[in-house]
């Protein structure tokens, strides 16, 4: 639903590699291969993952030693596919989940979209709020890459907050740039998600990053790419159906997941 309410031209096809609420690792990097081996056949061209262990990582996990992403996270890079990954709903200020850690990663925290008054999660809670605030809940690091709207949104009929729910968005951006611009390396179209003029301070760490801005990252691209309209106010994914997500330029590879551990609240 996200997706869609992003990159509304793309399709979505449906990998369903978990079982009940849970899936291991290595199911996981089977999706993530699977999407590799396949990205010629269905131009895939994002994987969102809107998952995470849980874990406070205060640097970038480079690793490949202890980091099982690390390696098929630059596979992907390498075949053309940018990789997303949520930042965790800990309200960690100081680091952020495995994998949104890998250092090739495009990692998203949550920012509300508008003002919606006082808002109570688990563990935490916002009095007040107002568009391009940093949501309580948000895990953040010096090192991670963006923030995008998370919270409170309505997508497919449902409403829920979480980095699951910004994550998407960035995923599907991706989608629509590819559109734009298809010709492209992974690199630049990393460079074009971050471009965004209007700056972000978390005052929990003073780091600042951008907020994805879908129009100025697609920016004048000319008549190759067919951009009618992006909508502002961009719907979310339901709290339960958080999703790894193999996103594809024309398709969209949506991989079922209610996570490697669920980031929910």
């Amino acid at each position: 639903g996200i997706v869609a309410g992003v990159a509304p031209a793309a399709k979505l096809a449906v990998l369903d590699i978990f079982n009940g609420a849970n899936a291991n690792t290595s199911d996981v990097l089977a999706g993530i291969n699977w999407a590799i081996a396949n990205q010629a056949t269905y131009d895939i061209v994002a994987i969102n993952l809107s998952i995470g262990d849980g874990g406070n990582y205060s640097l970038p996990c480079s690793s490949s030693a202890t980091n099982p992403f690390v390696v098929p996270f630059a596979n992907a890079n390498a075949a053309g596919i940018v990789v997303v990954a949520a930042n965790g709903n800990d309200g960690y200020s100081n680091g952020i989940n495995l994998p949104a850690c890998t250092p090739s990663a495009i990692s998203v925290g949550a920012v509300y979209d508008a003002n919606v008054g006082t808002k109570t999660f688990t563990g935490c809670s916002d009095p007040t709020t107002s568009a391009n605030q940093i949501v309580c809940f948000s895990n953040s690091a010096s090192y991670h890459s963006l923030w995008a709207p998370g919270a409170v949104i309505t997508a497919a009929n449902y409403i829920a907050s979480g980095t699951s729910q910004a994550t998407p968005h960035v995923a599907g951006a991706v989608a629509l740039l590819r559109s734009v611009y298809p010709s492209e390396s992974v690199s630049a179209i990393q460079t074009r998600l971050l471009q965004s003029r209007q700056l972000i301070t978390d005052a929990r760490n003073g780091s600042t990053k951008p907020r994805l801005d879908v129009l100025e990252a697609v920016g004048t691209a000319g008549s190759g790419g067919g951009v009618a309209s992006v909508d502002t106010d961009i719907p979310f994914l339901p709290n339960w159906a958080l999703s790894l997500m193999i996103v594809v330029f024309s398709s969209i590879i949506f991989v079922k997941a209610y996570s490697y551990r669920l980031i929910r609240n």
